[in-house]
């Protein structure tokens, strides 16, 4: 297999957080004086709404001028088509700005996922994935809304404030101390409202791990009985997110509270200071007046609004979001990609698992206890056992996402748990539900192998099986729509990744379910002759024959030999063949 590394460095991304933002930001700054002028046009209703209704007040329905009064009116409407009209420029503008930023913070994402400085180069884990596909489109969202909120609440403001000023500034003079005291107040509020979302964030991540490690192994926690301990290892997680969400709510409760003084304030002391502030020489008229109810009816409460619920709302989500993120991504450094070998055949692909032991939960009865294994490379394995007994268990060992409780695991030599060993050049485990990427067939296949030549993407789907399905879908760069798969077809593009890959040593935990026999057999066949070391969670009998070595886990003394050997020494083996599958529907007791 051709290699897919050479001598590029990679240039080292800014880490996630502010800087990285205010860099993306400052890209950008055409796009961002074209929205500052879209606003300024879009603020025009605010700003001449009240003058425009004063004036048809006194200059016209009041004086007895309807005429006069009905054309100040209709420029008061034009006035709206022109900010409606400016708004659909804005949005345009904000775009521009916004979505070059999710690109920006992936390539920061994934640079420091896997050039970063003490890296846990592995494949990635649920809080991995859950901060690329949640928290990364969570900034790209909530920095859209914060823009877009922010220019709002500036110019409506000014605005207003600008409005107010040339048409009664004694109006401002009374209403502007509930505006700044509301101000004031949710300032002082911020850092408590930031740490309790910061909290809740880490807490539904604890929870999200916990019950995605629980449910992934349901079947050995079942079989094994720990579902106690692990009820207990999980409940204190549920306990700590409903802790923090109520400190939230509590949080998010003040901040309505201080929304609705904000808004209603101004309002309710200018019209309980009207009496003071209308007629004589120097008071307001009516038009004056009512021009400037309607500048704080129509324009400061959705002020205060966007500063306490947009700015407070999506500003918080984007601070907390950029935080996490820095927290949990490391420094990204320029580094050099490592050689990887010409061929699988050339990599060590041998095995070793010694007195292995594990228990989900970290106490109750062990899934694994005493497994003991050595396979030397381009060695044949199956895995039979009945259901729940340990075998997918076995599987996430020999990748290196579980940690054995007692004993080493090594494969190619080294522990595949070790964080400075880079998993993805060393085994490939495809599980039963093949994952398809929503992208082109080229990504889908080439995803481990980056860079490798269409001709050696196209070999592995043809090896695999999936050529047709390839052809079908238009080729390399077919788009691909996970939904519109089958069961079978996705494991055809998962098996054609796994073959692309440059690991040695494939784990196949029931990966061909959903296959015929004659397209399972194929599949096999195929990984046989890649070379490396083929691990095989065997769901049918045929797939356990064509092993060289069978291991068969039964609840108290795994077992490992040939077809023929273990028809002769294990009545549990002797019942699974008599059954056409390998694996039975009840536990070991």
């Amino acid at each position: 297999m051709p290699s897919r590394r050479d001598d590029r460095t990679y240039t080292a991304f800014p880490r996630p957080g502010w800087p990285l933002l205010a860099g993306s930001l400052g890209l950008r700054w055409r796009a961002l004086l074209r929205l500052a002028a879209w606003s300024m046009v879009e603020s025009l209703p605010a700003a001449l709404s009240g003058l425009v209704i004063a004036r048809a007040i006194d200059g016209g329905f009041l004086a007895g001028d309807f005429r006069t009064g009905l054309l100040w009116l209709g420029l008061l409407f034009a006035v709206h088509g022109v900010g409606a009209l400016a708004t659909r420029f804005t949005l345009a503008a904000t775009g521009s700005v916004v979505e070059p930023l999710r690109d920006d913070l992936l390539g920061a994402v994934v640079a420091s996922a896997v050039h970063g400085d003490g890296v846990d180069r592995s494949i990635p884990d649920s809080a991995k994935v859950a901060r690329v596909t949640e928290q990364v489109e969570e900034v790209r969202r909530t920095t859209g809304t914060l823009l877009s909120g922010a220019r709002r609440f500036v110019f409506t403001l000014v605005a207003t404030t600008v409005g107010l000023l040339a048409l009664a500034p004694s109006v401002l003079a009374v209403a502007l101390p509930p505006v700044l005291l509301a101000i004031v107040l949710f300032a002082a509020l911020l850092g408590t409202l930031v740490r309790r979302q910061y909290a809740a964030v880490v807490a539904n991540e604890a929870v999200a791990r916990s019950a995605g490690e629980a449910l992934a192994g349901s079947r050995d926690i079942t079989a094994s009985r720990s579902w106690e301990a692990v009820c207990a290892d999980t409940a204190g997680d549920f306990r700590a997110e409903r802790a923090a969400d109520l400190a939230m709510a509590r949080a998010v409760a003040l901040r309505g509270a201080l929304t609705s003084f904000g808004s209603y304030g101004p309002l309710l002391c200018a019209l309980a200071a009207a009496p003071l502030l209308i007629g004589g020489a120097d008071g307001l008229t009516v038009g004056a007046l009512v021009g400037a109810i309607s500048y704080l009816a129509s324009n400061i409460e959705p002020v205060m609004r966007l500063l306490t619920e947009v700015l407070g709302g999506a500003g918080l989500v984007l601070v907390v979001s950029l935080r996490r993120l820095r927290d949990t991504c490391p420094e990204p450094s320029p580094s050099r990609v490592e050689d990887t070998p010409e061929a699988v055949g050339g990599s060590d692909a041998s095995v070793e698992v010694d007195d292995v032991a594990f228990a989900y939960g970290g106490s109750g009865r062990p899934v694994l206890d005493g497994v003991r294994l050595r396979l030397r490379h381009g060695d044949h394995l199956a895995v039979v056992g009945p259901s729940g007994i340990g075998k997918s268990t076995l599987a996430l060992l020999l990748a290196g996402l579980a940690r054995p409780d007692r004993g080493v695991v090594r494969v190619g030599g080294a522990d595949p748990a070790d964080p400075d060993v880079r998993r993805t050049d060393l085994v490939c485990l495809i599980p039963q539900e093949a994952y398809v990427l929503t992208g082109t067939l080229r990504d889908n296949v080439g995803y481990l192998c980056e860079g490798a030549p269409d001709g050696h993407l196209l070999e592995a789907l043809a090896n695999v099986g999936a050529a047709e399905l390839a052809e079908r879908l238009g080729g390399l760069d077919a788009v691909v729509d996970p939904a519109a798969l089958s069961n079978g077809q996705r494991q055809l593009v998962a098996l054609a990744r796994a073959y692309a890959s440059p690991a040695p040593v494939v784990i196949l935990d029931e990966a061909t379910c959903h296959l015929a026999p004659s397209d399972e057999r194929r599949a096999e066949e195929a990984f046989r002759a890649r070379g490396g070391t083929l691990v095989v969670i065997a769901h049918r009998i045929d797939s356990a024959r064509r092993a060289g070595t069978i291991l068969l886990l039964d609840g108290s003394r795994p077992l490992a030999g040939t077809h023929e050997e273990l028809l002769s020494a294990s009545d549990l083996y002797t019942d699974l063949v008599g059954h056409g599958e390998v694996r039975l529907s009840r536990p070991v007791p």
